[in-house]
């Protein structure tokens, strides 16, 4: 037989909707997962996770998390677990409060900006009638009176986030401590109770208290979920239709006059009580909870006196609703959000239309979404030009690439909430209070990577002639420890017969010397993504290797490559058999 090969050369991304007997060649299909795109447009395993932090066997998931990049350009993080709200800071994650919150208690943050303090604010609310204020302030403790905290380093209190005005706090280990003055110095004073009486150490953590402010609309209102647009609070009780906006000057006044004066609160009210909120450009987005979505319209008095602020509906159809506030993110000129009806949306302006419009993305993976598990709701995150999107009730994450235009297969992810921490990409966990980084290794904190590549049917072109062939050509790239199985299932789910071969890394006799990855640094930072679901890898040797088959007839064949040890790395470039029309004796097809 000529050795003509017929081989997969360019990958199209994943699809799960179309017949896998009717898919082009190029595409992978059901069950692959763990393996991803990578910037040089190839498959390969997906790199691993490790421990961000300390590890923690107890099983309490991460609930909420929020990333906050200040005003004073100082990074804060944020995670809550049980009723545990800790921040990280200087290694490791730290406990801010576990007395305010129930267990079963989700946060949502905003920054708000205070023109008093001159620097922005971290507002959160719990579902229940309070609104929690943060000012993010951290230091190290130097020294005590009997009534001042002198801090160590040169920046004042006030420099290192600590609130100058109204009622202030500050917490050493598990003590609190109120102060009067001080912030512009390094040494507060008027500070009660007596910090001395604490048993305090050089270099050990102060932290701001957080501030609460009760009752913050009223005994009946307890919002759970918060935006801030022009530096107006807006908050919404998922049992309420009314969305209650703050004046831009006091985050804890909702009042306004009538008629409305520019920057003074106001009441919104909606069809049906908000789900979500999203910001594009000076708009805030509200999703209502089943169906509807709507935006805020402001517009000025021809004496710029009076303001009035309106809610109007957009047009939208049934089901296209927010699934839930963490499943919108922003996307570069778009919101993106996974919708009631399980469809991936995105929703922006688009080019000489004036109303935003709603595209979806996810009609390729259509089945793939209708059967999956939202007891948890899922969380997005939109990292270097990728929309990552967590189901943590089936353990998955899915990965679409807005360069490319497509979907990489599944990646079976123990993730609940996505953090990204000094711009590296990190998920909490579903399961435990722990955090990880991703993107890093070649191994899951320890275990094996089930990677599978598993490609559309092929027939060649020719759906109703039996072929054959007797060649599987190979190539790609392998790492010296690993076993890269290929799986052939000869007409559809293997019916007719199930042939597996093993390429092995350490086989001299199909190895072409070691080369480095080059996917780190193809394209400068942040405009492909790079690093995104794939680090520069080790160092791996390309391969080229022709498995022997005994020729079997066939009308359709799937080739699968699979690996499911610790640290297996592979990378397919090419693949396809020396395939031909058969010229062996078999029955027909007959009716």
């Amino acid at each position: 037989m000529s050795e003509n090969y017929s081989l997969v050369t360019q990958y199209k991304g994943y699809i799960n909707k179309a017949d896998i007997t009717n898919v082009e060649p190029g595409y992978l299909v059901y069950p692959s997962q763990n393996v991803v795109f990578n910037d040089a447009e190839i498959i390969q395993t997906r790199s691993g996770y490790s421990l961000f932090g300390a590890a923690n066997s107890a099983l309490t998931p991460i609930l909420s998390s929020f990333d906050w990049s200040t005003s004073t350009n100082v990074e804060r993080n944020l995670r809550k677990y049980d009723v545990e709200l800790e921040y990280y800071y200087s290694g490791s994650w730290r406990r801010l409060n576990n007395t305010l919150f129930t267990a079963t208690a989700v946060l949502n943050f905003r920054p708000w900006w205070d023109v008093t303090e001159a620097k922005d604010l971290l507002l959160f609310v719990d579902g229940t009638t309070n609104l929690y204020m943060w000012s993010g302030g951290v230091t190290t403790f130097a020294s005590a009176t009997a009534n001042t905290i002198t801090k160590e380093g040169t920046n004042t209190w006030a420099q290192d986030r600590f609130l100058i005005g109204g009622t202030r706090k500050v917490t050493i280990g598990a003590v609190e401590y109120t102060y009067t003055g001080g912030e512009g110095t390094t040494t507060l004073t008027g500070v009660t109770p007596d910090p001395t009486a604490g048993g305090h150490s050089v270099g050990d953590v102060v932290v701001q208290s957080i501030r609460v402010s009760a009752n913050i609309i009223s005994s009946s209102v307890t919002p759970d979920i918060i935006e801030v647009s022009r530096n107006q609070v807006y908050l919404a009780d998922f049992n309420i239709r009314d969305v209650y906006v703050s004046k831009n000057s006091d985050y804890t006044l909702y009042t306004f006059s009538s008629p409305r004066l520019p920057g003074e609160g106001a009441l919104l009210t909606l069809d049906s009580p908000a789900k979500g909120f999203a910001l594009q450009e000076e708009d805030v987005y509200v999703s209502g909870n089943k169906s509807d979505w709507y935006k805020t319209s402001f517009t000025l008095s021809s004496d710029l006196t009076k303001e009035k602020l309106e809610i109007k509906k957009l047009k939208s159809g049934t089901g296209q609703a927010a699934y839930s506030q963490s499943s919108i993110c922003k996307v570069k000129n778009s919101v993106a959000f996974f919708s009631v009806e399980r469809v991936i949306d995105t929703l922006g302006r688009v080019e000489n239309i004036n109303t935003p419009q709603s595209k979806p993305l996810s009609d390729p993976i259509k089945a793939e979404l209708l059967g999956y598990d939202l007891t948890v709701e899922p969380d997005s995150i939109f990292y270097r030009n990728q929309l990552w999107i967590t189901f943590p009730s089936e353990r998955k994450v899915l990965i679409y690439d807005f360069e490319r235009q497509y979907w990489n297969p599944p990646q079976t992810l123990p993730v609940r909430k996505f953090a990204i921490i000094s711009d590296v990409l990190c998920g909490h966990s579903s399961g435990t209070a722990e955090t990880y980084l991703l993107n890093d290794g070649t191994n899951d904190n320890g275990f094996a990577i089930n990677s599978i590549a598993a490609f559309a049917y092929r027939n060649y072109g020719k759906r109703a002639i039996h072929k054959d062939f007797d060649e599987w050509y190979t190539e790609g790239y392998i790492s010296s420890n690993t076993i890269l199985n290929l799986t052939l299932n000869y007409e559809y789910g293997g019916s007719k017969q199930v042939l597996s071969k093993n390429i092995e890394g350490d086989n001299d006799a199909i190895l072409f010397g070691s080369v480095t990855d080059a996917s780190l640094g193809i394209n400068p930072l942040g405009e492909q993504p790079i690093g995104s679901t794939q680090d520069a890898s080790d160092e791996l040797s390309k391969f080229r290797t022709s498995n022997n088959f005994k020729r079997q007839v066939f009308f359709e064949i799937q080739p699968v490559y699979s690996s499911n040890e610790v640290d297996y790395q592979w990378k397919l470039l090419a693949s396809g058999p020396n395939i031909a029309a058969s010229t062996l004796l078999t029955a027909e097809v007959q009716s």
